[in-house]
């Protein structure tokens, strides 16, 4: 019934509950509940005492290649996400401004993050072809991680990379990880993190010693490139 209720709303448009009760001749109830829940996938929205369907965004910007979720928000307000992101503007700050359900914004937050430990993850994977370590391991709570340094970078694993050939970091390696990881952990100290660790650990690591404007731009080019 969600469906053919989201597809009612794609041809009003613009609408209020009453009409959909209405029309579809179904208790109030049941219509109130799907439709908050089309709000919270941002779907459709409210406009003050009428509720819009949101359309479809053109495919300008590779939006295409991105999860469908990119497809429900205009340019400018994907714009304001990512801004939002690189400026550690929590989600519930992020909620109150763009009314942006709690829902979609932690999706959206959260597939950064992804993309993000993906493309060091890459990265990672290339050094550790080529010069095999044994990863750091770092535990936080219930949540581990394991830590490689190549080239004075430091790189975050979910897993363990394995290799017969993989040798133990120096001595100086080992602090150059002890400092790095502390100066970034401690960002995330937060209960909330020790889901998906791995991600909240890779984020402050990218970001670390990177401005504002280059954040913005790098990431943009991670998204759409």
């Amino acid at each position: 019934m969600k469906d053919k209720i989201l597809l009612l709303c794609k041809r009003l448009n613009k609408f209020t509950i009453n009409e959909l009760v209405t029309i579809t001749e179904t208790k109030q109830d049941i219509i109130q509940k799907i439709i908050d829940e089309l709000v919270n996938d941002d779907k459709i929205y409210k406009d003050g005492d009428n509720y819009c369907y949101r359309k479809l965004i053109g495919t300008n910007n590779n939006k295409t290649c991105l999860p469908v979720m990119f497809q429900y928000h205009s340019n400018q307000e994907i714009d304001f996400i990512i801004k939002g992101f690189c400026s550690d503007i929590e989600v519930k700050k992020m909620i109150n401004v763009f009314g942006i359900g709690k829902f979609v914004m932690d999706r959206f937050y959260s597939y950064l993050r992804t993309r993000l430990y993906d493309k060091q993850m890459t990265e990672l994977l290339n050094h550790f072809e080529k010069e095999p370590k044994i990863g750091q391991e770092r535990e936080y709570m219930t949540a581990k991680v394991y830590l490689y340094l190549y080239d004075d970078k430091l790189f975050v694993s979910e897993k363990l990379l394995k290799s017969n050939k993989a040798k133990k970091h120096t001595e100086e390696e080992r602090l150059t990880i002890k400092n790095i990881y502390l100066r970034s952990y401690r960002k995330v100290l937060s209960r909330a993190y020790t889901h998906k660790f791995h991600l909240h650990l890779s984020e402050e690591l990218w970001k670390w010693g990177k401005e504002f404007k280059t954040q913005y731009k790098l990431l943009n080019k991670i998204l759409y490139s």
